[in-house]
This record gives C-alpha cells, sequence and structure tokens, in this order.
C-alpha cells in the first residue's frame, strides 16, 4: 500500500510543471502526441487559453489581406510551422519589431514559448500563443 502511494504522489509531482516550465511543452513530444496536442489546439483552442506553449519549427508569415482582397501590408501573422504536426501556430511578439529586419529569414529553424491568447480584429476571433519568446539559430534578440 505505501509503494502504490508513492508511485501516485510520483506521478502527480511529474504531471506539475515546474516552476517557469511550459504547461505544453511540443518540443518534448514524439511524433503521434505532437501531431494530436497540435489538432487539439486548433480545434480546441478555447481550453488552452492562459497555457504557457513550447514548439520548434520553421519560421514563416502569412500575409493577410484587406477588405478587396488585396494584401494588407500592415496584417502580417507570424507563424511556427511544425512539420511532424503537419500544421502550424500562429504567435505574436511585444514591441516595436518590424519585419523582416527584425525576424528571423523564412523557414528558419526558431523555437517560441509564451502564453495562449484570443484576440479579435476587424470583428474576427483569433488565437496565438501571445506575447512570445523566440529564438532562433542566429541571436535570441526577439525575446519579448
Amino acid at each position: 500500500m505505501k509503494r502504490l502511494a508513492a508511485a501516485l504522489l510520483l506521478l502527480a509531482a511529474l504531471a506539475i510543471p515546474a516552476p517557469g516550465a511550459p504547461d505544453v511543452d511540443l518540443t518534448a513530444m514524439g511524433r503521434t502526441m505532437l501531431f494530436a496536442v497540435v489538432r487539439d489546439i486548433k480545434n480546441n483552442p478555447e481550453s488552452y487559453l492562459g497555457r504557457r506553449v513550447k514548439m520548434a519549427g520553421q519560421f514563416a508569415i502569412i500575409q493577410g489581406v484587406d477588405a478587396q482582397g488585396q494584401p494588407d501590408p500592415d496584417k502580417i501573422f507570424y507563424n511556427c510551422v511544425i512539420p511532424l504536426a503537419q500544421n502550424s501556430l500562429e504567435f505574436g511578439v511585444a514591441g516595436e519589431l518590424f519585419y523582416p529586419e527584425d525576424f528571423p529569414d523564412l523557414e528558419a529553424p526558431i523555437t517560441v514559448e509564451g502564453v495562449y491568447e484570443k484576440y479579435e480584429d476587424n470583428g474576427t476571433t483569433y488565437y496565438r500563443v501571445g506575447q512570445s519568446a523566440i529564438e532562433d539559430r542566429k541571436s535570441t534578440r526577439l525575446n519579448s
């Protein structure tokens, strides 16, 4: 009985992230789990709000469009493409950063960590890993 109690206590301790550790660490997952969790984040974003997420992948942007369907230079969405998950997650940065000079090259390997959040733009709700710290192989200048 003492062994069972000790085992349960150990499992409970392992389930609690260390202070400062991400709640959802996509960098530590195998292919199947990674695919499933990223899909769940996309399909059930509300259940991840406020959780610290860490991911690794390739830097990408998505160019937003205006009401006429034309590219809008003020709408650039930053993404971390996660090839093993066959998907990507948007991330946001804080401060005065300008694309492209303050960001990694397109398709550069990056690691992103931040808190999952919801935001609205022109009446449309979006989700992203917000206020992100971004590391690339060239530098860590993008930490916010």
